[in-house]
C-alpha cells in the first residue's frame, strides 16, 4: 500500500502532506504541524469536525458518533478516526484554534 496525499486547501498557499496507509488523518495533520483541535480521539466529541472536499475516507471498524446527519450531508468527517482511501482535499476544520 502506498501513502496518500492530503491537500490542505485552507492554507495559503495550499499545501499537500503525506498520510501513511493505516495512519489517521489527524495523526498525519499533527505530524505535519497543521493546527487542528482534538479532544476524544475516538470519534465521539466532534471537536475535529472537518470538511472533506474531495476523495474518500475510511472509518474501518470505528463509528463516527460525533457526526450528526446534517454534518454528514454537508460533507464533514472526523479526521481523528478516519484514514485516506484515496488522495483527499480538506478545508479548514470547523473549530478554529485560538
Amino acid at each position: 500500500m502506498t501513502s496518500k496525499l492530503i491537500q490542505l486547501t485552507f492554507l495559503d498557499p495550499e499545501q499537500s502532506i503525506q498520510a501513511e496507509p493505516e495512519e489517521t488523518i489527524m495523526s498525519a495533520l499533527k505530524s505535519a504541524g497543521v493546527p487542528i483541535k482534538q479532544a476524544c480521539t475516538n470519534g465521539v466529541c466532534g471537536v475535529c469536525l472537518t470538511p472533506l472536499l474531495s476523495g474518500e475516507i475510511d472509518y474501518a471498524q470505528r463509528l463516527p458518533h460525533g457526526l450528526n446527519d446534517k454534518e454528514k450531508q454537508n460533507g464533514y468527517f472526523l479526521p481523528c478516526i478516519a484514514t485516506c482511501k484515496t488522495d483527499i482535499a480538506i478545508d479548514r476544520p470547523k473549530v478554529r484554534l485560538r
